[in-house]
């Protein structure tokens, strides 16, 4: 297996001695770089630190003008870099793409402007401007293969404290999406109140139901929720909708840009991508590489455990007639996930045992590749370590076993995100797993170590 690396809140610490890092990374089985947000001027970081941002970041490139005019939106107008430090950001690009490397550029759309303020899903004029900075960002790094877009994408968590988040479900139908919705064929104030239904229907679970229906498949999951038939249009008004979206940015790009680029996604893992719009065999038609998230931490965001524990914590404090046992039914009535050994919340602090990397992680990784014609269109990103997402910490352990289950099912590489947090444990699996066994005290080349979010 091979993997590519991903830069993300650290570009000037590769940046600044890329040479050295790119010999350590080729010998450890690197073959690839993704690298962005491009914006510059983070703090420097000590290992075990953590940060937030507390300086404007500087653009890696001074915009366009007439790309934008082209889209018809707003030219952005962020402070950018020096030019030497540009020329020196080029000139790491180069050198990876002349080491055989491929070279992707994470959110290239970063930067958009003043028009991209709406949700890009349902508004034109954000998608618009979103594909014309990516259109620029592109021109300016000719060099590059593609752009990895992450998100947008419909809300998968129920629990409350999600609200105000990205990723809250509930929030998911405000009135900008009626025109999209009337565009794709829905009926909005039907599918509103499906979504408010499903909203009352999930405070008035009944174990009663759930023993009946839980483990009964489609159909008995639907009777789960009471056959609403407006509920599955929203859901597959989700799909519409996202896939509609990405395949506007294909367009776009394709059609602006007067060479081929390649594009890709990095939806959640296939369990939870359904229910965020994500379609992987339609995507697949016209993208050409798909990053499900092979995120199975607890807690924090993103992660299988912590999605999986936030539900059931959710639906028992709504039903307090049901136990935790009655919820995980419920959570693999709706996403097909059935955890071993587990069968409580507390249970999900122990979850990530060999069995659940044989069985999960293998079956995770199976579906989605069977969305694709060629295992090398699926790159799944990983992420473990001391703060994976803001979650509970995976050991070099669980990590090796995840490579293991997913090389098992057919996996050909991954991407591990990112390299500011990789630690000196996760290396040495990676390195012993994809390329020559990493050993401290012999290599010019140490991970970084650090908490950056």
């Amino acid at each position: 297996m091979k993997l590519w690396m991903d830069v993300m809140r650290d570009i000037e610490h590769v940046m600044d001695d890329y040479e050295r890092i790119f010999d350590g990374w080729a010998a450890g089985g690197i073959d690839g770089l993704v690298i962005g947000p491009l914006f510059f001027n983070q703090p420097k970081l000590m290992p075990g630190t953590r940060f937030e941002p507390d300086r404007q970041p500087l653009a890696s490139f001074a915009p366009n003008p007439h790309v934008y005019q082209q889209f018809g939106v707003m030219t952005p107008n962020d402070p950018v870099a020096p030019i030497e430090q540009q020329r020196r950001f080029d000139g790491m690009l180069r050198a990876a793409k002349d080491r055989g490397w491929a070279v992707w550029l994470f959110q290239a759309s970063a930067g958009a402007g003043a028009d991209a303020v709406g949700n890009p899903i349902v508004d034109d004029r954000t998608q618009r401007a979103l594909a014309a900075r990516m259109v620029d960002t592109l021109q300016h790094y000719p060099m590059v293969d593609g752009a990895i877009m992450d998100g947008p994408e419909w809300g998968y968590e129920i629990a409350p404290h999600h609200m105000n988040h990205r990723s809250y479900i509930f929030n998911d139908l405000p009135e900008t999406a009626a025109a999209k919705c009337q565009q794709l064929g829905y009926d909005y104030a039907a599918l509103v109140a499906a979504k408010d239904r499903l909203f009352a229907n999930l405070h008035a679970l009944q174990r009663s139901n759930i023993v009946l229906h839980a483990h009964g498949g489609l159909l008995g999951g639907a009777r789960l929720l009471q056959g609403d038939p407006d509920l599955f249009a929203w859901l597959q008004f989700r799909v519409d909708s996202l896939t509609a979206f990405f395949q506007g940015i294909r367009t776009q790009v394709d059609t602006a840009l007067e060479y081929p680029i390649k594009l890709g996604v990095g939806p959640r893992s296939a369990a939870f991508a359904p229910l965020c719009g994500y379609d992987f065999v339609r995507l697949a038609e016209f993208l050409d590489i798909l990053l499900p998230k092979h995120y199975f931490f607890q807690r924090g965001f993103d992660g299988m455990l912590g999605t999986i524990y936030r539900y059931v914590e959710t639906l028992v404090q709504w039903n307090p007639g049901l136990q935790d046992g009655d919820a995980l039914a419920v959570v693999n009535a709706l996403f097909g996930l059935t955890l071993p050994n587990v069968s409580s919340r507390d249970d999900l602090e122990s979850a990530l045992s060999p069995e659940f990397f044989a069985q999960i992680v293998t079956k995770e990784t199976v579906r989605a590749l069977a969305a694709v014609d060629d295992p090398e269109r699926i790159v799944p990103w990983v992420d473990t370590g001391r703060w994976p997402h803001d979650g509970d910490p995976m050991s070099a352990r669980d990590l090796l076993m995840l490579l293991q289950s997913a090389e098992s099912a057919g996996l050909k590489r991954f991407l591990y995100h990112h390299h500011g947090n990789l630690s000196a444990g996760e290396w040495a699996v990676i390195s012993r797993f994809c390329g020559k066994p990493w050993r401290a005290l012999e290599s010019s080349y140490q991970p970084p170590d650090m908490a950056v979010l």
